[in-house]
């Protein structure tokens, strides 16, 4: 009798680890399956500037002391219809901008190391100027 409680036992044991290992598989599997299809993430940088030039669809900054010391140097990019410029949360227009102005600029592109520096997918450019 106590051969057949003790089989019985080690059956429901194996069982149960049959078990959890199959849900383990199926969880590991969609979240792999999950991982594979996601969208790859974008990372963005934010740097503190002044408006040095304004031309028609370009910019030239200064960045500020605050900033790593990778971005104090002067900086040129373009707006596109994409970039968004912002003040205080609302949007604003880009000829609402001025030489002298402090802005954050926020991109997602890469920095060609020319002089001055041109900035590639410029995301968004926020007035900090306290009045517009």
């Amino acid at each position: 009798m106590k051969k057949s409680k003790i089989s019985h036992i080690i059956s429901l044991i194996i069982g149960g680890v049959i078990i959890a290992g199959i849900f383990f598989y199926i969880g590991y599997r969609t979240a792999y399956i999950r991982y594979e299809n996601a969208e790859p993430a974008i990372i963005t940088q934010t740097f503190y500037a002044t408006i040095s030039e304004i031309t028609e669809d370009t910019v030239t900054v200064t960045g500020m002391d605050v900033n790593d010391i990778n971005f104090r140097g002067e900086f040129v990019f373009g707006i596109e219809k994409e970039t968004e410029i912002i003040w205080r949360y609302t949007d604003i227009a880009f000829s609402d901008l001025d030489t002298g102005d402090k802005i954050a600029i926020t991109f997602a592109g890469e920095i060609m190391e020319t002089y001055p520096m041109q900035i590639t997918q410029v995301e968004q450019i926020q007035l900090l100027d306290d009045e517009l």
